[in-house]
């Protein structure tokens, strides 16, 4: 049987935060915790 290779903890994540990513692309959430980014119109 073949073993999987777990990451290394003490490296930190592989992969980015994703609420820093919401944010990056939408701002700050509104008052109900969402992110909805500017309107289009």
């Amino acid at each position: 049987m073949s073993t999987i290779p777990l990451p290394d903890p003490v490296a930190g994540p592989t992969e980015p935060d994703e609420e820093q990513v919401l944010r990056d692309l939408y701002g700050e959430p509104d008052s109900g915790g969402f992110f909805r980014g500017e309107e289009v119109s």
